[in-house]
């Protein structure tokens, strides 16, 4: 009896050795032939966001890289989740990519039935670049600085409001009306361009958004720059104060934007990937890409760095959707 019992145990063995080397062999032929057809960066986002621009910039040159198309595929909705959701549920071979920011992987954050999660969902491959939020106000306003806004909106209760894009936008909304102490409206738009138009107009009175993409109206003073989101100072824009060292001492937000493939996908894909965006990032020419961007630079290209970075607003944005009770739909 015992003889039988040590003969199954040496076939459990046996076929479990050959189990684990059949799935070596299989990620290894992944590897080798990785990439064997065109590679697909998916951008959730429509044309000319700071995801498209990114994934535009990079698709050439990864393209001469690897010897295969790298094409840009725009899947907009859902404030990105639509096109999360599609690479999500990808083959995880390395050949369909997210290039996706900070928003759209806490998005599902404030769904009752979250679409994804950006921890166990995803491979995280590299971050790309990065930037504060800028605090904008409608000139429409009494104000220039964070203190006078602040006391204009203490002085006149829920009658100034903040614009909202949706998803992690209502977030920082209720984070800052929070902080600063005031009561205030989050009023939705459709899209960034119905937001400037309605902070323009006076209809809304802060906005928070890309710098790069209001650079004019801010120089026309058709909008006024109040502050930054980051918790230091972003060296493109030196002369702008943080929220933080204005007296709203939790904001430090970052916007960071980064490559992901579907989770599974063989680590040797996935280093490699990151390695070819770092040398891309590194040029002369890469430099140039995210400084007219208007957005910073990162300063580790690894999947452990984007990885770590996401758990991290992962963890830190479920505690304030909580605290705050923003409403989940």
């Amino acid at each position: 009896m015992v003889k039988v019992r040590k003969a199954f145990r040496l076939i459990g063995f046996a076929l479990i050795a050959v189990f684990l080397l059949a799935a070596r062999s299989e990620i290894k032929a992944q590897t080798d032939e990785f990439p064997n057809r065109p590679i697909q960066l998916v951008v959730p986002f429509t044309p000319g966001a700071s995801t498209d621009l990114a994934a535009r910039f990079l698709a050439p040159y990864l393209s001469d890289e690897l010897g295969k198309p790298v094409l840009v595929e725009n899947r907009p909705g859902a404030g990105g989740v639509v096109g999360a959701s599609y690479v999500a549920k990808a083959k995880p071979d390395g050949h369909t990519l997210l290039v996706a920011s900070s928003t759209v992987l806490q998005s599902p954050l404030l769904q009752q039935t979250p679409s994804f999660d950006a921890t166990t969902n995803f491979a995280a491959v590299t971050a790309v670049l990065q930037h504060p939020f800028s605090v904008v106000i409608s000139s429409k306003l009494p104000v220039h600085t964070l203190a006078e806004f602040v006391a204009y909106a203490k002085a006149n209760p829920g009658k100034v409001n903040t614009a909202s894009l949706g998803g992690f936008s209502d977030v920082l909304s209720a984070m800052f009306i929070h902080d600063a102490g005031i009561q205030a409206q989050i009023v939705p738009y459709r899209g960034a361009a119905e937001a400037m138009i309605g902070l323009i107009r006076g209809d809304s009175h802060l906005l928070f958004t890309v710098y790069g993409a209001v650079q004019g109206q801010i120089a026309s003073d058709q909008v006024r720059l109040i502050g930054l989101t980051s918790a230091n100072r972003s060296p493109l824009l030196p002369d702008v104060p943080t929220l933080a060292e204005l007296g709203l001492k939790g904001f430090d937000v970052i916007n960071v934007i980064g490559i992901l493939a579907p989770a599974g996908t063989p680590a040797p894909v996935v280093d490699r990937l990151s390695k070819l965006v770092a040398k891309v990032m590194s040029t002369q020419a890469g430099r140039d890409f995210v400084k007219s961007t208007s957005t910073d630079p990162v300063s580790d290209f690894s999947p452990a760095y984007y990885a770590a970075m996401i758990a991290a607003a992962d963890k830190k944005y479920r505690q304030v959707i909580d605290e705050l009770h923003i409403a989940k739909q």
